[in-house]
Parts: structure tokens; sequence; C-alpha cells
């Protein structure tokens, strides 16, 4: 599919986006008048306004995790499974889903930052980069959804997978599919997980965001959910971790992973042992 055609077929959900980039105007300016009597005077003083800058983030040390358990490879596999089967049976709802999180979070955080930032709650540079930043991953989310409803390199029948296993359940998918096959699917899922994972990771960091700078800043304590999400509020780590998340889902969701690990690897692999033991 390209990329005019995923921008047609998404034209719904970009005015769905710029709906919700003016909601969070609105809602900035809502509660910027229904917190501005609280936040002007403290004991009779008057409260300082914080500048709230992209560097002032600061993830606190956390505390040592707990040794997994050793055997938690059942529970893993039987998890991978379960979630395939899901995927398989709901494929359009999940991946839709993907774009409504994606589009509503990020787009009601523009508003928020561009309300902040008019109000000087947000302070710097840096977040006029940030807010590129996080317009650049939601276009990229949402080509790599419209990737992951037609992968570039997929079994002939996927597209009709939904409807095959809904139809005939899972004994009727070796009709239509054949070992190999199964193995890019396992390796398609893992991307979509990736993807999913990206995503939540973009809207924990646009919450703290939203919560930062609508905050009271006449509270002597942050809310619970801004001190939830602080730790996913490095901008620095997800300018680099992000793009490396988003190519690496792309590779496993287009079927480029796959194609290299079934055709081209065994011969480059060949190739290599080759001239190790006869040189060049």
């Amino acid at each position: 599919m390209s990329i005019s055609e995923i921008i047609q077929t998404k034209e719904v959900d970009i005015y769905i986006s710029l709906f919700f980039t003016i909601l969070g105007l609105v809602l900035g300016s809502i509660v910027d008048i229904l917190t501005k009597g609280s936040a002007l005077t403290v004991n009779g003083q008057q409260a300082p306004i914080i500048n709230l800058t992209v560097n002032n983030v600061v993830n606190p040390p956390s505390a040592l995790s707990s040794k997994p358990d050793q055997d938690m490879m059942p529970v893993i596999c039987t998890a991978m499974a379960i979630t395939a089967l899901v995927y398989m049976f709901y494929r359009a709802e999940i991946l839709n889903i993907l774009s409504w999180i994606t589009i509503f979070t990020l787009s009601l955080w523009a508003g928020g930052t561009l309300h902040s930032l008019y109000k000087g709650y947000f302070s710097g540079g840096s977040w006029i980069a940030s807010l590129l930043f996080s317009i650049a991953f939601c276009v990229a989310a949402i080509l790599m959804t419209g990737e992951a409803f037609t992968p570039t390199h997929a079994p002939e029948n996927f597209i009709y997978i939904q409807e095959i296993i809904n139809k005939y359940g899972i004994t009727g998918l070796k009709r239509y599919f054949n070992p190999e096959d199964f193995n890019w699917l396992i390796l398609h899922l893992f991307g979509v997980l990736i993807l999913f994972y990206a995503s939540i990771r973009m809207m924990l960091s646009s919450t703290y965001f939203i919560t930062a700078g609508f905050a009271n800043p006449a509270s002597a304590t942050e809310p619970w959910i801004t001190q939830k999400t602080r730790k996913y509020a490095n901008q620095r780590k997800n300018i680099i971790y992000m793009p490396i998340l988003l190519l690496l889902a792309y590779a496993l969701i287009s079927g480029a992973v796959s194609i290299w690990l079934t055709h081209d690897m065994p011969g480059q692999f060949n190739q290599l042992i080759d001239t190790i033991l006869h040189g060049r």
C-alpha cells in the first residue's frame, strides 16, 4: 500500500486528530481558568509560576527488581499462543485500536503542549523539537499500521486470515497456510507487539506532560499520575529509543526479517563460513 493510499484510508483519522488537538487547546484553557484563582495566591502571597523544561524531567532511582522465575518459558509460550489467537480473530479491530490510541493521545497532548507554551508553563526550545518528534512518531505509527494491514512481504492468504479463522477455526488454517507461513506470522506478531509497546510508551510520556502542564503550580506535591508516568518522559532517551523500536517493528511487520532469515541469511552464512575456511 502506497503512502497516498494510506493517507486516503486514514482521512477520517486525520480529521479526528485535528479535532482532539483543538480539544486539547480548549481543555487547557478551561483548566487554566478553573485553577487560576487557587494558583495565584498561597496563604495570601503570590505563588510562583513554574516553567517546565524538557531537561527538568529526572527519573528517580528505581528499586532493585526481583529475580524472575527461572522456568518461565511455558508461561511465555502460552501467552504468545493466546496473543496470536486473539490477534488472528480480531486483527482489524486491534490495528484500528492501535491507530486510535496513537492519534488520540498525541493529538490531545499536542493541543495541551501548545496551550502550555502559550501560557508560559513550558519553556525552552526543546519543547518545539519534542512536539515535532511526537508528530513524526504519530505519522510513522499510522503508516506502520497500514503496513500491518497489508504487509509488503506476506503469505498469499494472510490478508484474509481473520475471515478464514472466524469461518473455519484453527483447523481451517492448514488449508491456506504452510509451516513457513506460521513462522512468518510469529515474527509479524512480534512486530505488532513492539509497535503497541512503543505507542503505549509514547502515551505514558504524553500523559506526563499533559498532567505536568495542567498541574496547579501552587501545589506542593505532584499529581499521582504525574509521578507514575515520569520515568517515560525522558525526551533524549525517547528520541533515540523510539526510532529504533519503530524500525525493528517495521522490519518484523513487513516481513523483511522473515525474508532475510529464510532466503538471504542461509546463503550469507554459508558464504561467510566458506570465506573463513578457504579465504576470499
